[in-house]
C-alpha cells in the first residue's frame, strides 16, 4: 500500500476543513476560538482510508492571508494537494497564493476541487471550471478535471475519493531508506508521555529506541514511543503524519519549527547557497540585498539575499544566490524553501539549497556560475562531483556526505562507483574522498617542490614532511598525511623517517663535498664542548661559496653536529660526552648546578649554560632552584 500526505490548500472560507470531513468524519478544528470565528487557525489532521486499506494522511491549512506561514508549514512535506475554489466566490488571492506555493515546493501532484456546488447553478460551476483551468496551467494540477462536491449534501464525495485513490496510486513514494527527518508542526503534552511532538515524515523510518537529533540545536535524544492517527506503532515510515515522544531531551524542547532527524544528517549554517524561482505572479522585482522572509520545512525566519548572477530578477526568472540568516538553520543539499516579501507580505519565489557554510562568494562571476550550476544539476553524480572537488585535498567522508545529500546507501553507492569507474574520484582510507583533479593537481606541485628541494639541497635525503605538506599544493590546503602514505604505496614519492623525497632520489657527495664535510667536523671535534658561534663559522666558511651552507644544513639534519641554540652548534661526540657527564653527576649528586657542570666539565659558564638550557628546553631535564635534575623518564 501506498503511504502519501494530502494536504488542502485555496482561500479562507472555501470549505477545506468541511470537505476535510466529509471524506473523512473528523472535525479537524479542535480550537474553540476555530469554532467561534468559524475558520482554521491552526493546522488540523485527520487520516482518510481508501478502498483498499490505504490511510492516507490529510494536512488540512488555514486560508486567511494572516495565516499563510502556518499553511506553508502543513505544506512541508506533503505528497499531493487537493486545491479548493468554492462555486460561489471562484478563484480568489489566497488561491493564487497557495497554489505558487505548491508550485515552488514542487509538490507532485493534485487535484482541483470546486466545492459549495449546491450554491451554484451549471452555468456558474462551467464559469469556475474555466477560471481553474486558466489558473493551473504550468502546475502539477494541469489538465486534472475539477471535482464538483458538496459537504453539506454529500454530492461528489464518492468520486473524489475515487480520484483520490487513483491519484494516490500513481505518487512516487518516499524512500524509507535515506536519513530520517520529520519536521516539527505541532507540540503538546501527554500524561504518562511528557512532550509528543508531530509532523510528516517526510524521509527514512524511525523506530522506539532510535537515537535521534533536534536540530538546530542539535540536541541528542531517543525516540520512545510512535503514533499515527492515534494508534501505537512501532516503526513509523517516510510519507506519514506521526507522532513522536521522547526520552533524554532537554527541557523546553522540541518546539515548532525545529527538525527531528538522524544524527548527522541536516547542516547547521546561518549562511546558505541557493538557486532561486520568482512566481510568475510576481508584480514586483527582486533586487539585490533585498531583505525578505525565509520559511523552510515548519521553520521560519528573515534572511538578507545576495544575487550571484544579476543584480534583479523578475517574474518568472531564476537565479543563483546567497541568504544570510540572523541565526543557524538546519537544512540538507536539495531541501526546497520558500520567501516572502516584507512589504507587502507576498510569497514571491522559492528555490532549491545547493551548498552551505560557503565564503561570501563574488557575484557575477563565471567560475562562481559554473560551479553552482552543476550543484544545481539534475545528476546526482555530477552534483557529488561537485561537492567532492569543493572539499578540496582534506576531501570529505564518504559517510557524512551521503548523509547531507539525502541519499539512500545504494543510491549513493551506485553514484559513488559511477565517479570511480569514470576516473573523476579517488578514495583514501577510512572512507574518505577526494576529486580525481583535485589529487592530480597535488600530486604534479608536490612533486615539482620536491624537485625544487632536491636542487637547493642535494646533500639532504629530503624534505621535512610537514613543511613540504604545507608547500605542496598552494591555495590548495595543507596536503593529508593519508594522502601521502597513498602515494608513497604507488612508489611517487619516499615518505619515511620523517622527510618526504622523490622515489629514488639519493643525496649526491662529490669530492668537494667530502672535502668540506671533513674541515666542518675537524674544525667543530677541535672546539669539542665550547661550541662555535655560526657567525664566526660562516665567515671562516663562506669562501666556500654555496657548498658550505648546504653540508651545514646537511650535518645539523643527519646528526653530525647537534644544534643547542640557533647560533651554537657542537659536533655529536662532543655532545654525547658532555651528556654521560651530566647523567652520571645528577645520578651521583641527585641534581647539578651550573657552576659543578661547568668545573667538571672544563668549560666557562657561557658554554655550560648552553648544554643545561637545551636539556632542560628538550625534556631531558628540568630546573630546580638552582640545580638542574633528570626527568622520570631520563631516570627510569
Amino acid at each position: 500500500m501506498k503511504r502519501a500526505v494530502l494536504g488542502t490548500a485555496g482561500h479562507i472560507d472555501h470549505g477545506k476543513t468541511l470537505l476535510t470531513k466529509a471524506l473523512t468524519g473528523v472535525d479537524t478544528d479542535r480550537l474553540a476560538e476555530e469554532k467561534a470565528r468559524g475558520i482554521t487557525i491552526e493546522l488540523g489532521f485527520a487520516p482518510l482510508k481508501l478502498k483498499d486499506g490505504t490511510v492516507v494522511s490529510i494536512v488540512d491549512v488555514p486560508g486567511h492571508e494572516r495565516f499563510v506561514r502556518t499553511m506553508m508549514a502543513g505544506a512541508a512535506g506533503i505528497d499531493c494537494v487537493l486545491l479548493t475554489v468554492a462555486a460561489d466566490d471562484g478563484v480568489m488571492p489566497q488561491t493564487r497564493e497557495h497554489l505558487d506555493i505548491i508550485r515552488l515546493l514542487q509538490v507532485q501532484t493534485g487535484l482541483p476541487v470546486i466545492t459549495k456546488c449546491d450554491l451554484a447553478d451549471e452555468a456558474r460551476l462551467n464559469e469556475v471550471e474555466e477560471q481553474i483551468g486558466e489558473l493551473v496551467r504550468g502546475t502539477c494540477l494541469e489538465g486534472r478535471p475539477a471535482c464538483r462536491v458538496s459537504a453539506l449534501t454529500g454530492e461528489g464525495i464518492e468520486e473524489l475519493k475515487e480520484r483520490i485513490f487513483s491519484m494516490v496510486e500513481g505518487i512516487r513514494e518516499r524512500s524509507g531508506e535515506r536519513p530520517a527527518r520529520m519536521e516539527v508542526d505541532r507540540v503538546f503534552p501527554v500524561e504518562g508521555f511528557g512532550t509528543v511532538a508531530t509532523g510528516t515524515l517526510t524521509e527514512g523510518t524511525l523506530v522506539p529506541g532510535r537515537e535521534i537529533e533536534l536540530y538546530p540545536e542539535r540536541i541528542p535524544g531517543i525516540v520512545r514511543s510512535l503514533q499515527q492517527h492515534g494508534r501505537n506503532e512501532e516503526k513509523a515510515e517516510a510519507g506519514t503524519r506521526t507522532a513522536v515522544s521522547f526520552s533524554r531531551l532537554a527541557k523546553g524542547y522540541p518546539l515548532r519549527g525545529q527538525t527531528l532527524a538522524e544524527p548527522g544528517s541536516l547542516a547547521v549554517t546561518d549562511v546558505l547557497t541557493v538557486q532561486i524561482s520568482v512566481t510568475d505572479s510576481c508584480p514586483w522585482t527582486i533586487r539585490n540585498s533585498s531583505q525578505m522572509h525565509f520559511f523552510h520545512g515548519t521553520e521560519e525566519t528573515v534572511c538578507r539575499l545576495r544575487l550571484l548572477d544579476a543584480d534583479r530578477l523578475r517574474a518568472g526568472e531564476t537565479g543563483y544566490a546567497q541568504l544570510q540568516m540572523p541565526r543557524p538553520v538546519a537544512v540538507r543539499l536539495g531541501d526546497r524553501f520558500l520567501l516572502r516579501f516584507f512589504s507587502p507580505v507576498l510569497t514571491v519565489a522559492g528555490g532549491t539549497v545547493l551548498a552551505f557554510s560557503d565564503r561570501r562568494l563574488r557575484r557575477n562571476r563565471p567560475e562562481v556560475t559554473e560551479r553552482l550550476t552543476r550543484l544545481s544539476s539534475p545528476e546526482l553524480t555530477e552534483r557529488l562531483d561537485q561537492l567532492i572537488t569543493d572539499a578540496g585535498l582534506e576531501g570529505t567522508a564518504a559517510e557524512g556526505l551521503r548523509l547531507l545529500t539525502g541519499c539512500a546507501p545504494e543510491e549513493f553507492r551506485r553514484a559513488e562507483q559511477a565517479l570511480t569507474d569514470a576516473g573523476l574520484l579517488v578514495k583514501l582510507p577510512a572512507g574518505r574522498l577526494i576529486s580525481a583533479d583535485v589529487e592530480k593537481r597535488a600530486l604534479e606541485a608536490g612533486l615539482a617542490v620536491l624537485d625544487r628541494y632536491h636542487e637547493d639541497f642535494p646533500l639532504m635525503r629530503g624534505m621535512p614532511q610537514n613543511r613540504w605538506r604545507q608547500e605542496a599544493a598552494p591555495g590548495m590546503g595543507t596536503v593529508p598525511e593519508t594522502l601521502a602514505r597513498l602515494w608513497a604505496e604507488r612508489g611517487l614519492i619516499r615518505w619515511e623517517q620523517g622527510l618526504a623525497a622523490r622515489t629514488g632520489f639519493e643525496p649526491v657527495f662529490t669530492q668537494e663535498h667530502k672535502i668540506m664535510r671533513r674541515r666542518i667536523l675537524h674544525y667543530y671535534r677541535e672546539a669539542w664542548m665550547k661550541a662555535p658561534d655560526r657567525k664566526e663559522t660562516d665567515e671562516k666558511f663562506a669562501v666556500r661559496g654555496p657548498l658550505y651552507p648546504q653540508m651545514m644544513r646537511h650535518l645539523l639534519a643527519d646528526g653530525s653536529l647537534v644544534s643547542l641554540s640557533p647560533r651554537y652548534a657542537v659536533h655529536r661526540e662532543a655532545y654525547v660526552e658532555a651528556l654521560e657527564l651530566f647523567r652520571r653527576l645528577c645520578r651521583e649528586r641527585g641534581g647539578v648546578t651550573l657552576g659543578e657542570f661547568r668545573t667538571a666539565a672544563g668549560i666557562s659558564r657561557k658554554y655550560s649554560q648552553l648544554f643545561l638550557e637545551y636539556w632542560d628546553r628538550t625534556g631531558l631535564s628540568r630546573r630546580t632552584g638552582d640545580a638542574h635534575v633528570l626527568t622520570e623518564r631520563e631516570t627510569e
